[in-house]
């Protein structure tokens, strides 16, 4: 079994986004403007990714 770590590449913009995401939520800090941000970038690209 491979080692997901080790796949991604160091500057993959998307797992920081989803991490920061995360964290802000489990911290419970989803009213700020930085939940906003990361979290409309977020589902943008999801739309983007799976609109057919």
């Amino acid at each position: 079994m491979q080692n997901f770590d080790q796949t991604l590449p160091a500057n993959d913009h998307d797992s920081s986004l989803l991490e920061g995401l995360f964290q802000l939520a489990v911290s419970g800090h989803t009213q700020g403007w930085e939940f906003e941000q990361i979290d409309s970038e977020v589902y943008t690209r999801l739309q983007q990714a799976y609109a057919a």
